[in-house]
């Protein structure tokens, strides 16, 4: 300790009552540091790990004149009031709580703490309840959502698997019954139209041909039109004053991940964003031990929380992604995987945009994904080079149309009132991101794409490729089925051209899937046995339309291929396109998997694993590092990440 502080008088509130715990260079280092970032001097000590959030608390209260809560030790009983979901989050917005005594809990800190300071200290509150100090106790954010999640925890989890399937249930995947079965039936039919038309062309067949062209050539035309449109995007420059960011909330889903937790932790804490305004919300099951071992020992900042899901409901990704929403103090709420390693300034960047006054509409930034480890095999660089077609070509440009897409997986950016107004995630759908774009789009939000990569692990090997990409096709087709239930609705909703694009997009992609290698096998067919060329009208026009769905299909998938691999920099296209017709063929595979699961097992989760890449790009890159000193003029040399 060492003395010759200012009096305690002349410090803001919230660390007047730690004045003595600090050392001088702490003190002129929380008070300068909260106002450069726009916090509170104890968020600033709390994130700097000068104090826990307990002492930070346990000293305002003693400071104010209120009791501490600590709220522990209060196990759940039969006899307590069940609560609605909306109060508990209203209760978790607010940090206010009444307790059956009467008196109230508050968790405050910072800005909240110097409010309750001020109230405490009315001259007219204080006349008028002169008991208002004996009434109020103090408790600490955290102390708070342990508190709910203890006592409250079946509530949410209920709400987090539920709600969506009873409130709106013909928005919910969980809902969808015999159209998985017409689905499958149809994708039957689809599969042998190539067939019909080849052996039976007539007028029937023509008008046949015609429709299915109509959706593969639309599907294809949103290709080559991205290709053909500048690069333009809603990127900004990412916002530098740290006085304007919001509180930013990120949530992480989390099974069976112990391997590749370290370089979770050290991605999220690469991210360049003030500490005292980040929050990191880690949701793991509790069938998972290791996982959260690894958690325990290595996400020790104040900023990481760590949550378990309830076993209630399906066990999903969005399903845990709900069960921490009501726990997300931030303005806007950020969503990674695992493996995920993004750009150290994303964040900035989407606070750049929503802040923006075109971003006034915008409810979702989507950041760009790339794959990290191209060179782990020919999977994966084919992987790589898919990614770099959507996420850099195709993407931007649907966004820059004001357009709906399906969100990738992973770094997605949503404004918090957005989030809510489309009702959060879908637990049923295991295609979450693919849903919540069209809801959020029918809901009047709209999104947009910035110029900022996440890197991402794809799988190694064929059979965990498989896997993942059955599991997509299948949460796909279950977002066709439940916003095309009524189309006009989805019209009326999201706008014309947008459910248009989000038809061509989405069922577009499924129905090339499925009837690719059928169209495939008929034009083999057809060279093997030396068929003549058609004389009849009819056979002429199905062959014709037939020709131009094969080349302008295949024209667009490998432009669109060749400029984002270019975009991204990705180098061996010559290695790219000849395995490129074997990779559909594979997708194909998946795609007709997807039905089968489809019917029989919708909400089957086939999980991913991450941790197994053998090569990385990201650090092959050259980075600078630069050792901090009061001139800034020490800096070391360019040196690999790896060095």
């Amino acid at each position: 300790m060492q003395s010759g502080h200012a009096g305690s008088a002349d410090l803001p509130v919230e660390i007047a009552g730690v004045v003595d715990q600090l050392t001088v260079g702490d003190l002129i280092y929380a008070l300068h540091r909260a106002r450069f970032v726009g916090a509170g001097a104890d968020e600033v000590l709390l994130a700097s790990g000068a104090l826990s959030a307990d002492a930070l608390a346990q000293a305002a209260s003693r400071h104010l004149g209120v009791a501490f809560a600590p709220l522990a030790g209060e196990a759940p009983t039969s006899a307590m009031p069940r609560p609605a979901h909306a109060d508990l989050a209203a209760l978790l917005r607010t940090g206010v709580m009444r307790r059956t005594d009467g008196k109230l809990v508050v968790a405050a800190r910072g800005q909240k703490l110097r409010g309750l300071a001020t109230r405490l200290a009315a001259t007219p509150l204080a006349a008028t309840w002169p008991d208002l100090h004996s009434s109020i106790l103090l408790t600490t954010p955290e102390r708070l959502s342990a508190y709910v999640r203890r006592r409250f925890g079946g509530i949410l989890a209920e709400h987090a698997a539920l709600w969506l399937r009873r409130t709106q249930p013909r928005a919910s995947a969980g809902t969808l019954g015999a159209s998985r079965f017409i689905f499958a039936a149809l994708a039957l039919l689809l599969a042998l139209i190539p067939v019909v038309l080849n052996e039976a062309p007539g007028p029937l067949a023509v008008a046949l041909a015609a429709i299915v062209s109509l959706v593969l050539l639309g599907w294809t035309i949103l290709r080559l039109g991205a290709c053909l449109a500048p690069s333009i995007e809603a990127s900004r420059a990412p916002l530098r004053d740290d006085r304007l960011l919001p509180t930013y909330s990120l949530i992480v889903a989390l099974y069976q991940e112990a391997r590749i937790v370290p370089q979770l932790v050290a991605a999220l804490e690469a991210i360049d964003y003030p500490r005292e305004k980040l929050q990191v919300l880690l949701v793991i099951e509790a069938d998972d031990p290791a996982t959260a071992a690894a958690l325990a020992r290595h996400a020790r900042h104040p900023c990481f929380e760590v949550i378990t899901a309830p076993d209630i409901g399906p066990r999903t990704k969005p399903k845990a992604l709900n069960v921490a929403l009501p726990f997300a103090r931030g303005a806007y709420v950020g969503i990674y995987d695992a493996e995920d390693i993004p750009d150290p300034d994303q964040l900035r960047r989407a606070c750049a945009v929503f802040r923006s006054r075109a971003g006034r509409e915008i409810g979702c930034v989507q950041a760009r994904l790339a794959i990290d480890n191209v060179d782990d095999g020919w999977i994966t660089r084919q992987f790589a080079a898919e990614y770099a077609g959507h996420f850099d070509v195709l993407l931007p440009m649907l966004g820059t149309c004001r357009l709906p897409f399906p969100l990738g997986g992973t770094s997605n950016h949503f404004r918090r009132e957005a989030l809510d107004a489309a009702g959060g995630w879908d637990p049923y759908n295991v295609t979450e991101d693919a849903d919540l774009g069209i809801r959020l789009a029918r809901h009047g939000w709209r999104a947009a794409v910035i110029a900022s990569t996440t890197d991402e692990e794809a799988p190694r090997h064929w059979r965990a490729w498989l896997r993942q990409r059955t599991r997509w096709y299948k949460g796909w087709m279950q977002t066709l089925l439940v916003h095309g239930r009524h189309p006009l609705a989805l019209m009326r909703d999201a706008g014309p051209g947008s459910g248009a694009a989000f038809f061509l997009l989405v069922g577009g992609g499924v129905a090339a899937a499925m009837i690719h290698p059928f169209f495939l096998f008929t034009v083999s067919w057809n060279l093997m046995v030396g068929r003549p060329a058609p004389l009849e009208t009819a056979a002429i026009a199905v062959e014709g339309i037939g020709l131009a769905v094969f080349l302008v299909g295949y024209s667009g998938a490998i432009l669109c291929t060749a400029l984002g691999m270019r975009r991204r920099r990705i180098a061996g296209l010559w290695r790219v396109l000849p395995l490129m017709p074997v990779y559909w063929l594979m997708m194909s595979l998946a795609a007709w998997r997807a039905v089968l699961q489809l019917v029989c097992a919708p909400q089957l989760w086939e999980k991913t694993d991450h941790g197994l890449a053998r090569t990385s790009r990201r650090r092959l890159r050259k980075v600078r590092l630069v050792r901090p000193t009061n001139s800034g003029a020490d800096r070391r040399r360019p040196r690999t990440a790896d060095a």
